[in-house]
């Protein structure tokens, strides 16, 4: 029966209704995904890679269509649907394209000398079925990207989406005109009913993007069959802004970072902490900016053909939560200088800056999720430092001065899985970097040799010849044998520069000893 109601942010307009799926229709999907995993995992790494490139090309031949519909369900702008959207796609498909022959190829590594003559291998196999739970934010970006990775790696995927922005038949769509390699990707729609009763099926990996509390519940599940999760679980990340910047090119960073996708971003710009050199002029600078940006005051969506900044939120909830805070700042003494309110009845909020904020209050401790952004005066490094960490999220920043050593040391000193320096949200650019975070932000990562790597099972082999020798740590163990182990660590480990031959002279007598009859 349907009975999930998705619909337009803009208007509150009814788009389709969705159904939970049962048990029955879960086992059924799963036996999908295993007989997928037999053909996937038979096919060489180039094969699936060539997969890809059908996809690469529907794609590019559907960009307008892709876009139109990542608008209806999340209220965003077009330009921020292609950018967001198509160009992450494109890019980790290109990525990959390159790169991951070379990084799924199988690995020799070093092997002791002390066990001359084996050799030391690495495998990077196909786990199986792969779960993605994917968030509304970036129902496209967030849930291809993941898919990518745990596709070129030999796995199918199955795809829960967020019940507010399913995109439901889109990837149906793609996966069918393309002709892609059937079941490799499966979309199951529903609310956390039919998450749990995927997760009850066993997949081989997790893989979360979304809140702490629901990040909790799905890490609690999975420990009850010992399944392996990645957590993604958004952050509250601050931009460190030095005295010695170019404060045109700065606020301009800080505008994007800040209201880009209306703040419902896991790596925006919600904490702006400013040195005191500059702070008056900065923050007058980002004012006038923001009042310049051209919001989603209107419902109707079509007219945005590319050039409306920011759009509408997505939930209510959400808009609920960035009122809220915003409020708490205003009474306890924080100066809102633009937005600060919700326009009616709507998801429409206009972009806020909040001044004169301290870390005690909700809007600069908790995740607003939208488009407001808190700002803090600091006097010196390590002050803007402490300012930053002091937060249980940790998933990006941004540090920006002229001084590269100052900005890089700080880079190095902030709590945190990704930082850009005088850039913003600017290392999910680059398909080669793995992304994720620390803290409360979750664990894991992907994109990168990381991000196929994380979703293989990484098989260590020992290659040895077959002979009629026995191993000297073998049994049998004698007191002689004992005493000649002793002396064969103090030689290899800390005999100096002749200390290998001492071993190599100790090792013969082991192998001489070992060749004894055991009765």
């Amino acid at each position: 029966m349907d009975d999930v109601l998705v619909c337009n942010p803009r208007t509150g307009d009814e788009l389709y209704r969705l159904h939970e799926y049962s048990d029955g229709e879960v086992a059924d999907i799963y036996a999908h995904a295993w007989q997928a995993f037999d053909v996937l995992r038979a096919m060489t790494v180039r094969q699936r890679l060539d997969e890809l490139l059908k996809l690469r090309r529907y794609l590019l031949d559907h960009k307008e269509q892709v876009v139109t519909r990542i608008c209806e369900e999340t209220g965003k702008s077009r330009m921020d649907a292609l950018m967001t959207g198509l160009f992450a796609a494109l890019e980790i498909i290109e990525y990959y394209d390159r790169n991951a022959e070379r990084i799924l190829r199988d690995e020799q590594v070093a092997t002791p000398v002390m066990l001359w003559p084996k050799k030391s291998k690495i495998y990077y196999e196909p786990m199986g079925p792969v779960l993605i739970i994917s968030p509304w934010n970036y129902p496209f970006n967030l849930s291809f990207l993941p898919f990518v990775c745990a596709f070129v790696a030999g796995n199918p995927v199955i795809l829960k989406p967020s019940r507010y922005t399913p995109l439901k038949g889109m990837y149906e769509d793609m996966m069918g005109k393309a002709g892609f390699v059937q079941n490799a990707l499966q979309v199951v729609y529903g609310t956390r009913v039919t998450g749990n009763r995927l997760i009850e099926g066993k997949p081989k990996k997790i893989f979360f993007t979304g809140s702490v509390s629901a990040g909790k519940k799905v890490m609690a599940q999975a420990a009850e069959h010992l399944i392996p999760v990645e957590l993604e679980l958004g952050g509250k990340d601050p931009m460190i802004v030095f005295d010695d910047v170019n404060i045109e090119r700065t606020a301009n960073g800080a505008l994007w970072g800040g209201f880009l996708n209306s703040g419902q971003t896991c790596t925006s710009v919600e904490r702006l902490y400013v040195q005191e050199g500059v702070y008056d002029k900065f923050v007058a600078a980002l004012r006038l900016k923001t009042v310049q940006l051209k919001t989603g005051a209107t419902t109707d969506a079509s007219q945005d053909q590319g050039d409306l900044e920011m759009g509408c939120m997505t939930t209510g909830f959400q808009v609920d939560t960035v009122d809220r805070q915003v409020a708490e700042a205003r009474e306890r003494g924080a100066d809102v200088l633009t937005g600060g309110q919700r326009r009616g009845g709507s998801y429409l909020y206009p972009p806020t800056l909040v001044a004169n904020v301290d870390n005690a209050m909700e809007v600069a401790c908790e995740e607003s999720f939208g488009p407001v952004i808190a700002i803090t005066k600091f006097k010196t490094e390590e002050e803007a430092v402490r300012l930053a960490n002091d937060s249980p999220y940790g998933l990006s920043a941004s540090v920006w001065s002229a001084d590269l050593d100052r900005a890089d040391r700080v880079a190095r000193a902030l709590e945190t899985g990704n930082v850009s320096i005088n850039n913003v949200c600017a290392t999910q650019g680059n398909s080669a970097l793995p992304f994720g975070g620390l803290k409360d932000s979750g664990f894991g990562r992907y994109k990168g040799p990381f991000g196929l790597h994380s979703f293989c099972n990484i098989k260590a082999i020992m290659v040895d010849r077959q002979n009629e020798d026995t191993e000297l740590n073998w049994y049998p163990y004698s007191r002689e044998k004992y005493a000649l182990f002793k002396n064969l660590l103090d030689a290899a480990f800390g005999g100096g520069p002749f200390g290998l031959l001492k071993a190599m002279r100790i090792g013969l007598k082991l192998k001489k000893l070992s060749k004894k009859p055991s009765i």
